[in-house]
């Protein structure tokens, strides 16, 4: 017989008679089965229907915790971040709250969010910034007024967090922009850290960031941009207005917001110009690539609008 032929024929045999034993096996396995998918039933039920409740022990440790300056900055870090105001994870990390628990965060008991809200609370009043965690929010030694506003704001801006994560109804556009200011005036002082210079506010002013900051609420995020935009207008800064303080033209999007007519038209002329610099080294050397983005970045610029 050819071999091929051969081949063939043995692995047709094996499969038919796999087929043939699974046929002959499943009136047999139809009671396991029916019986799992029950169980799974009942498991979806019970974990719908399941009230969670965070342990007395995690409240105790709470109340007794004293060296706070983590967890004022991880809130910090959190608030300023671009994935929204969402503390829970940070409760696992410096508390010990269980994943199982963090991870049902919607399903907990509205008295058990009550007493770790109150807890959180009242730890950070507690909270102070030791001489020897000072590096943690500043990039020198601030003086003695400097810190104390600092460690102000710092507690504001927790307790604004704790308020959003476990009380909705404080989840008001109020909230989130005395929120955004405080961030502000913590990062206007001297020596805070982490980032220097301007390039702090780059996080900071995005209105991605203030999107998810809201929670995607259009209403949150307007009155987000407006006082971020008169915080701008206020200040002395022109940052903004600067080509190089992006990291690419494709950034700037996310702070017209912040801009007037006149201070487009500035940011615009610094792009054109850069783009003219580079079309003349460009003619010199061309390359298709080159050509390409900067026709790109320049017919970005021309549409920008505020």
């Amino acid at each position: 017989m050819d071999v091929c032929v051969e081949i063939f024929c043995t692995r047709y045999f094996v499969e038919k008679m796999g087929i043939m034993n699974a046929r002959k096996d499943e009136p047999r396995m139809q009671p396991l089965l029916k019986e799992l998918e029950q169980l799974i039933t009942d498991l979806k039920q019970k974990e719908q229907a399941a009230i969670f409740t965070v342990p007395e022990e995690v409240i105790v440790s709470i109340k007794k915790s004293r060296n706070l300056e983590n967890l004022l900055l991880d809130i910090l870090n959190t608030v300023q971040g671009s994935s929204g105001v969402d503390i829970v994870n940070i409760l696992r990390r410096e508390f010990g709250i269980s994943k199982i628990l963090t991870d049902r965060f919607v399903k907990w008991a509205a008295h058990s969010k009550e007493q770790l809200a109150d807890a959180l609370h009242d730890a950070i009043d507690r909270a102070e910034i030791r001489a020897g965690k000072q590096g943690l929010f500043f990039t020198g030694s601030p003086v003695k007024e400097e810190a104390t506003e600092a460690l102000a704001l710092l507690k504001e801006i927790a307790h604004a967090a704790v308020r959003l994560q476990f009380n909705s109804r404080y989840a008001g556009p109020d909230v989130y922009v005395d929120l955004q200011e405080n961030l502000l005036r913590f990062h206007e002082l001297p020596n805070t850290f982490p980032d220097s210079g301007v390039v702090k506010y780059r996080s900071l002013l995005s209105e991605n960031r203030l999107f998810a900051m809201s929670g995607k609420d259009q209403q949150i995020t307007e009155a987000l941009k407006a006082s971020t935009r008169a915080w701008y207008q206020r200040s002395s800064l022109a940052f903004l207005e600067n080509r190089e303080w992006y990291p690419d033209y494709d950034y700037v999007k996310a702070y017209l917001y912040l801009l007037t007519v006149e201070q487009l038209e500035r940011l615009r002329d610094d792009f054109i110009r850069y783009i003219g610099e580079e079309f003349t080294k460009l003619k010199a050397k061309p390359e298709l690539h080159r050509a390409e983005s900067l026709k790109s970045m320049l017919e970005t610029a021309l549409g920008w609008s505020v």
